[in-house]
């Protein structure tokens, strides 16, 4: 994606991250060459607008799963219902949304047909309320059932969308998140199958630990360790860090998705050796999502600041309660998923890095120039945010509920006062 161009012309192809309009791509790395005709020139007619399109509406979707969370607790009607608003509603949504678009923008493919993206956000969003409030309020299996089934259709539609639009892409080269977001889209269609049995036939303490694992290290981290080498470098306006070729990001990947099974085999069997050693695999698998993230710079920190930080601390928080989880850091004897540091890589890890993330979308999203741009990038750029989105996670791992409270609350009203000033102005 161009930062510098976000309401080009409706057939523009924007250079994948780190490159510039007029160059011809090459492998992560290696140096872009002049070439006589713009890199815009490639690429599907209207693909970035039609994308860009149905982003800003899925976005919205996920924002009202977030405030939904949000009421949740306010509300005391407990953990298990706003994680779910969370991660299944708001998380989920906003990974539609963002691997299709930029599944579209680096692969210079069509945009998928309106009517599939809304068939696929549809189906995910009422399959996450049917759940939430058909197991939070016991309306009967049947619709947890139905629900599930729903969230399954959609999660299985996106896979297909992803593929079929890379398969039309004129760029090959970010094939690998692509292979990453399908990995995460298989997780979560476990995921969602352990979860319908459990609430259906009744809770099992190892399969509950295998349904948290595909959901959380699956579902969502496997998206996060796709994307975040690209993302990255795009966030910071710089180039990708040249050792972050196709082949190994492919190779962390595979690390990612092996760890993952072991970890979830380990709680199915109840094999804590089995489960630690999984969880330690993903770790590595972590850290190398984390040396294929380009650098920070004196340049990139002051364009980017808290937004390129919070995906870089999302990171150190994923890896550390991973690492926490498999030395048996959860509640409970031996090695569980449940527990401070699980709630810890929710808010510290994925929600960091999804808040520096639509730190960057949302103004480039809304588009109207240049002048729009910069000033919607001044307004999401916010170090309160970031300060007490890390001391939430320091409070949550120190059991400091007060100040969780208090840093949520800092966190969440600053966040939601920039992005309305956004939104309004789109």
């Amino acid at each position: 994606m161009s930062e510098a161009r976000p309401s080009d012309d409706a057939g523009a192809a924007e250079p994948p991250p780190g490159a510039t309009a007029g160059a011809t791509p090459a492998l992560p790395g290696s140096r872009w060459r002049r070439a006589p005709r713009r890199f815009a020139a490639r690429g599907a007619a209207n693909r970035v607008r039609r994308s860009h399109a149905q982003t800003r509406v899925t976005v919205r979707m996920a924002l009202v799963f977030l405030l939904a969370a949000g009421a949740a607790v306010l509300a005391g009607e407990g953990t298990w219902l706003a994680l779910h608003l969370l991660l299944a509603g708001g998380v989920v949504l906003a990974i539609s949304g963002v691997s299709l678009m930029l599944a579209v923008t680096w692969s210079a493919a069509p945009a998928p047909a309106d009517g599939w993206a809304w068939a696929q956000r549809l189906l995910v969003a009422a399959g996450a309320a049917g759940v939430a409030a058909g197991r939070h309020w016991d309306l009967g299996d049947a619709v947890v059932a139905g629900a599930g089934a729903a969230y399954a259709a959609g999660l299985a539609t996106l896979a297909v969308l992803l593929v079929v639009t890379v398969r039309a892409g004129v760029e090959r080269r970010f094939d690998a998140a692509v292979a990453a977001y399908v990995g995460a889209v298989a997780a979560g269609l476990g995921g969602v199958a352990v979860g319908v049995h459990l609430a259906v036939d009744g809770a099992v303490l190892g399969l509950r630990h295998a349904h948290v694992t595909l959901n959380l290290l699956g579902l969502v981290g496997l998206v996060v360790g796709g994307t975040l080498p690209y993302f990255a470098a795009t966030v910071g306006r710089s180039r990708m860090a040249a050792h972050a070729t196709p082949r190994r990001l492919v190779a962390t990947d595979a690390v990612l998705a092996v760890g993952l099974v072991l970890a979830v085999a380990g709680f199915a069997w109840a094999h804590d050796g089995l489960a630690t050693a999984g969880l330690l695999a993903y770790a590595l698998g972590i850290l190398a999502v984390a040396s294929a993230m380009p650098r920070p710079s004196e340049r990139t920190l002051r364009w980017a600041g808290p937004r390129l930080l919070g995906l870089w601390a999302g990171a150190a928080w994923w890896a550390t309660a991973v690492v926490a989880l498999a030395l048996g850091a959860g509640d409970g004897p031996g090695v569980t998923m449940i527990g401070p540091w699980v709630t810890a890589l929710v808010v510290a890890a994925y929600l960091q890095v999804l808040w520096g993330s639509l730190a960057y979308l949302l103004p480039m999203l809304r588009g109207g120039g240049h002048e729009r741009l910069s000033a919607g990038f001044a307004t999401t750029r916010s170090w309160l945010a970031l300060v007490a989105a890390n001391v939430a996670g320091v409070a949550l791992v120190l059991d400091a509920e007060a100040l969780v409270a208090g840093a949520l609350a800092i966190w969440g009203l600053d966040t939601a006062v920039r992005t309305g000033l956004v939104l309004r102005r789109a």
